[in-house]
Formats: structure tokens, C-alpha cells, sequence
């Protein structure tokens, strides 16, 4: 169990938000005019304009993630992640960098295996990876100190969830004509996940009390692991153009998703004292633990496990301010928290301005998630067949005082 705590309390230098590649120097805000296979993971409608061009394709792309809710990126290098003896001082400052009772921590990378869109029509497959984490404050100061007498440690308040997807996505947007607004395009979507792996603690609680003289308490710690699963999900959206200067979107993502995992491990620990307890002194060779404490470690297959993924509502927003400023924002709202990421409102912004017909320059914020704010900067190639976008984001900070880096890279040709 103490292995355990010291993993979750090392990974916790990794947290992240699922971010499209070529918005992530945008910091996560998106980019209506963009017509790609890239849109089926947000708005499926902007696949209904014309851009110009009949057909696009997917090159090599991706995007990952990172931060944490304590340490700054210089912070964990110079004082967490050196090969050094830790001082009383050190503990402490450490431990006082975790905000409220949990040293919370998630990572995230997507890559875009292939992706094509022609008129009015886009199918992609990507790969995406998710993990969440959350430790106990209590727990970290267990795992730097040691134990303390007389106080009562919870083991059920750490999770540790991790998800790895294939998203089959295809669809499509289509006009709709009507007088009231210019133009006004429609959007659905259709994904079909084939989960690849699947390792999450189902069920964790307990707590455990170390006196001078006797240890008493229990625990149930119920993990899963899988190898095979799938589900399906649906897109609705829209898209207007109220005028040459303003577009708008709306989305409902997500809707009905979730997958359904073939259980290839239930690992189940527990352990429980009498009402006598265990004397410490008895904890003294191999197998005592399991002698003292009515200890049982089962590992067993089958069964079925479900992850569902929340309903996302999303609404984007695009002004042409100049010929060569552009101005964006997003409004999401997850439902429900996930290995994707946190319930709650999410508001992002960006600023796009063209150096040259070819050279976008562009940056955003957004606000809200386990970051509490994000900063990005990116630039752009844009051609009459090729498109490029480069990107990086600093997570509830700037460079090395962020608590976490992003960086992306999308691109894809045009015909």
C-alpha cells in the first residue's frame, strides 16, 4: 500500500485537459473556420461551408499535456525530482505547496492516426490516452514522514484512473436554407471507441490507527484492469455565419457515450484487525503481515466494466475584427467529471493576427479545469495545399513558473 501511495505521489507531477492539436497554441480555444477531419472531435457543422477547397487529409499530428495543482515546473526540478536527502524544512514546504486536502494530478496525449474530410463529409481515427489522479494530503505527509501516533489515515480518498481510446469518428454538415439567417449549417457526428486499455480503482475505503501499543483499523481496495472494450457516442451541432464579420457554434458532444470493458483483472485487497488489534512488535518478519492482520490479496478475470464519457456543451464564437485580426472564444461545459477531465464551466479566448498571407501568429487564455488557467502561444503555415500549426501552453503559470507545459503539432494538406 505505501508502494502505491509513493506512485501516485510521484506521478502527480503529471495533469493535463485533452486539447485538438491545432488549437493548443490557442490554448484550447477553436477555430471555426477551420474545415478538417480535426472538427469531428468539437463541432462536426464547420465541415458544411465551403473553405475553398474539396478535400483534406490528416498528416502525422499530436498533442500532450502536463501539469500538476502544487509545483511549478522549476520548483518540482530542482526540489522533488533531484536524487537528495530531504530535510524536516523541505517536507514541510513541499507539503505546503499542496492546495486544500489533495495533491490532485491527470495526463493526457492524442495523435491523430488518419483523417480525411472531401465536400462535405470527414472520417479520422485517433488515439487518445487519459489519466487522472488524486492523492490525499494526509497520505503525502504519511508517505514523507512516516506514520503519526494517535492519527487516523483514510485510505478511500485517492483515485487513480487511466484510459486509452481509439476514436473512430465520421461525419458530416449540411446547409440549411432559410431567409432569416446567411448561412446556417447543421452537424452530426457519429464515434465508435475501441478501448485498448483500462486501469481505474473501482472501490477504495478504509483507514488505519497506529498508537504506541496497538494498530487497528481496515481497508477494501478494489482495482480493474482491461484490455478490450468499446461504445459508441453521437455529435449534434451547428454553425452560422450572422454576417462576413461574426460566426457562431453550438454543440451537444458526447451524447449517450460510454464503453462497456471486458474485465481482465479484479485485483481486491483487504485486510481488517479484531477488536483486540495487532501489536507492532509483531510486525517483525516475512509474511506477518499477512499472519497478524486477516489479510487477503485475490487477483481474478471476467466480468464487465463501464466508463461512461460526459455530454459536452459547447459554444464558439469568431469575429474578424481587421483584414489580419482575428478574434475567438469558447464556452464548455462537461457535465461530469471523467478521465477526460473535471465537471464544470471552461472559458477560453484567442487572438489570431496574420505576419503575412502565410504566417498566422496567434495566442490565448483559458480559464477554468484542474489548472485553473492556461497560456498559449502558437504559430501557423498556410499555403494553397499545406497547413501547419505549432503550438505550446503553460498551465496555471508562464515558462518555468507554470505547473505544467503543453506542446502540439497539427497538418494537413488541401486540394
Amino acid at each position: 500500500m505505501i508502494a502505491l501511495l509513493l506512485v501516485l505521489f510521484i506521478a502527480a507531477q503529471a495533469m493535463a485537459q485533452a486539447v485538438d492539436p491545432a488549437s493548443l497554441g490557442r490554448a484550447g480555444t477553436h477555430d471555426l473556420r477551420q474545415k478538417s477531419a480535426g472538427v469531428l472531435g468539437w463541432n462536426p457543422a464547420a465541415l458544411g461551408p465551403d473553405r475553398g477547397f474539396r478535400m483534406s487529409f490528416e498528416l502525422p499530428s499530436m498533442t500532450g499535456s502536463a501539469g500538476n495543482n502544487a509545483f511549478s515546473v522549476s520548483y518540482w526540478n530542482k526540489n522533488v525530482a533531484g536524487d537528495r536527502f530531504l530535510t524536516e524544512e523541505d517536507k514541510n514546504e513541499i507539503l505546503g505547496r499542496i492546495p486544500g486536502d489533495k495533491l490532485r494530478a491527470s495526463g493526457e496525449i492524442s495523435v491523430p492516426v488518419v483523417g480525411f474530410t472531401y465536400n462535405r463529409f470527414g472520417a479520422r481515427v485517433s488515439v487518445e490516452s487519459y489519466q487522472n489522479a488524486s492523492l490525499p494530503k494526509e497520505l503525502a505527509e504519511l508517505a514523507l514522514n512516516g506514520n503519526e501516533l494517535f492519527r487516523q489515515y483514510g485510505i478511500g480518498k485517492f483515485d487513480l484512473e487511466s484510459q486509452t481510446v481509439a476514436d473512430v469518428a465520421m461525419g458530416f454538415g449540411y446547409r440549411f436554407d432559410q431567409e432569416q439567417i446567411p448561412d446556417l449549417h447543421f452537424g452530426i457526428g457519429f464515434h465508435y471507441y475501441q478501448g485498448l486499455y483500462l486501469a481505474e480503482i473501482a472501490e477504495a475505503n478504509g483507514n488505519l490507527t497506529v498508537t504506541d501499543s496497538l494498530i487497528t483499523g481496515m481497508s477494501v481496495v478494489h482495482s480493474v484492469q482491461s484490455n478490450r472494450g468499446d461504445g459508441v457516442g453521437f455529435d449534434l451541432s451547428a454553425l452560422a455565419a450572422l454576417s462576413e464579420r461574426w460566426e457562431v457554434g453550438l454543440a451537444l458532444r458526447q451524447i449517450g457515450a460510454r464503453l462497456a470493458w471486458n474485465v481482465d483483472d479484479n485485483h481486491l485487497i483487504t485486510f481488517y484487525t479484531d477488536s483486540a488489534g495487532v501489536l507492532p512488535d509483531s510486525l517483525t518478519g516475512d509474511g506477518s503481515i499477512e499472519d497478524e492482520f486477516h489479510y487477503r490479496d485475490t487477483t481474478y478475470s471476467g466480468g464487465t466494466y463501464d466508463t461512461r464519457l460526459p455530454m459536452i456543451v459547447q459554444a464558439n464564437g469568431l469575429f474578424r475584427a481587421t483584414p489580419k485580426w482575428t478574434l475567438m472564444g469558447d464556452v464548455t461545459i462537461r457535465t461530469e467529471s471523467s478521465p477526460r477531465g473535471p465537471s464544470g464551466i471552461q472559458l477560453s479566448g484567442a487572438g489570431e493576427y496574420m505576419a503575412t498571407r502565410f504566417l498566422p501568429l496567434y495566442g490565448g487564455l483559458s480559464l477554468g479545469g484542474p489548472m485553473g488557467w492556461r497560456f498559449g502561444l502558437g504559430a501557423g503555415l498556410r499555403t494553397r495545399t499545406y497547413e501547419l500549426d505549432i503550438g505550446w501552453t503553460w498551465n496555471g503559470g508562464l515558462f518555468n513558473s507554470a505547473h505544467g507545459i503543453g506542446v502540439g503539432l497539427a497538418q494537413r494538406l488541401k486540394f
